[in-house]
């Protein structure tokens, strides 16, 4: 029997959401500036050449990252799943942003990478990110709105989350849930003119 070499990806146990995790858990600890393939395969404790049989440079790694930093919320998944009417919708997608927001701030930079990654097909493909998506779009399916304003929906609300915790200074807590509250006021009244 070949006795492989402990420090091999296949021998380390290696996979993609392991190393989307310690990734996050570097990004926790030193912002995604403080990202490298070495810092991971630190946290992963192996050497660096292992990451690339999964990642080959750090682009893919800030790509893998993207896919993958929601697993946290599978709960969120779940609650689009059963709701019933565009007010369970609203409170749902409010306590989302807060939560994504809080976990935002635990990640200095990854918002913004999210940001620079989000695209109109982010449902698609595989991950933890695109199942949220889809969750999100398929429950305004689900209350009788068009597909294709589903999507519009989604996107302006994703952007706008994005974007306000982007650009919020740190303790204006405030503003981010003011800004919220007004916005989501606006996103149901439309919501409720297009599922009747």
């Amino acid at each position: 029997m070949t006795r492989r070499d402990p420090s091999s990806h296949a021998a380390a146990g290696i996979s993609t959401a392991a190393i989307a995790d310690a990734a996050l858990a570097v990004i926790r600890a030193s912002g995604v500036d403080g990202l490298t393939m070495r810092s991971v395969a630190e946290r992963l404790q192996v050497r660096a050449p292992s990451l690339y049989h999964h990642v080959h440079n750090k682009s893919e790694l800030l790509d893998l990252v993207a896919r993958n930093a929601f697993d946290q919320f599978t709960a969120d998944k779940t609650a689009y799943v059963e709701l019933g009417s565009v007010d369970e919708w609203i409170a749902v997608t409010k306590a989302g942003a807060l939560e994504l927001r809080a976990f935002y701030a635990e990640h200095p930079g990854l918002a913004g990478l999210i940001q620079s990654k989000a695209t109109p097909d982010r449902d698609q493909g595989e991950g933890s990110r695109a199942e949220l998506v889809r969750a999100q779009i398929q429950s305004l399916v689900d209350l009788g709105v068009p597909e294709s304003r589903a999507r519009h929906i989604f996107e302006v609300s994703a952007r706008w989350t994005l974007a306000a915790v982007v650009a919020e200074s740190p303790g204006s807590t405030d503003l981010f849930s003011d800004g919220l509250n007004l916005f989501l006021d606006g996103v149901r009244a439309r919501l409720q003119e297009l599922a009747t």
